[in-house]
């Protein structure tokens, strides 16, 4: 009998270590890896080159000039008063009349890569992201057009930008120009270097390394003013640590454009 009580109990217990294993979830579906492009700089197709063109304009006439959060560059999505990073972007894109779906339309096709050229209609960084990667659409290598994403800390979507304009430097790096807007109540320009091949990790609250830098002092050839800097985004003035890139969104292919 105590042989049977013995027997039984080890059935239970191996019982008790398997069905736990089998009645787990399946993970899922993790976000895209990153798209490998062309590491060259490419020239953008001309309805990219017009978008360039019209957030020079804005960030050149603008001057520096504060704005509310409620302005210009809201008013297509119902002149919402939230942050306007992204709602800047994507008001560059409409008003050069590049291609674009709302973010539900972009959601509802079946999840894969998407060709030609085309933008998410959205006004917040992780709505862009989401639809880009829905897309395919996300990358670490940086093209003139693309949208460049940001994080802080463990927010991988705290800001974005247009990349204005891209030189190929050695070993996996970048020299990049940014227009953003929403940055000082403004639209400004930012000139730094991006390091493609920079791994991190995040640790405590921070990544460990950032893949932006800021330009050495003797490779800085432009005057800087308010609105057109060489500094690199930091989280505040008592903590250094500067953004870092989460990934660029790619509105265009090169691959594409070379067609």
């Amino acid at each position: 009998m105590k042989r049977i009580i013995a027997l039984l109990a080890v059935l239970l217990l191996l019982t008790l270590e398997t069905v736990p294993a089998q009645a787990k979830k399946e993970k899922a579906t993790p976000t895209p890896v990153p798209l490998e492009i062309s590491r060259e700089v490419a020239e953008p197709p001309e309805v990219i080159h017009n978008m360039l063109e019209i957030a020079y304009r804005e960030w050149d006439e603008l001057h520096g000039k504060t704005l509310k959060k409620s302005n210009k560059y809201t008013k297509w999505r119902n002149n919402y008063t939230w942050e306007w990073c992204a709602g800047f972007v994507t008001w560059c894109m409409l008003e050069a009349q590049v291609p674009q779906e709302e973010q539900k339309t972009i959601l509802s096709w079946e999840d894969g890569p998407v060709t030609g050229i085309l933008h998410c209609k959205a006004a917040a960084p992780a709505r862009l992201l989401e639809a880009y990667s829905h897309m395919h659409r996300t990358t670490m290598i940086p093209q003139k057009g693309y949208i460049i994403l940001y994080g802080e800390e463990y927010n991988k979507t705290v800001h974005v930008g247009i990349v204005y304009d891209v030189r190929k430097l050695e070993d996996g790096r970048y020299r990049l120009t940014t227009i953003e807007g929403n940055m000082g109540n403004s639209v400004r320009m930012y000139m730094f270097d991006y390091d493609a091949d920079k791994e991190f990790s995040y640790k405590n609250k921070y990544p460990d390394n950032s893949n932006v830098s800021a330009i050495p002092e003797e490779e800085q050839t432009e005057e800087t003013t308010k609105y057109k800097t060489y500094s690199i985004h930091v989280k505040s003035k008592n903590k250094k640590k500067p953004w870092y890139v989460t990934c660029f969104l790619a509105p265009w292919l090169p691959e594409e454009s070379a067609d």
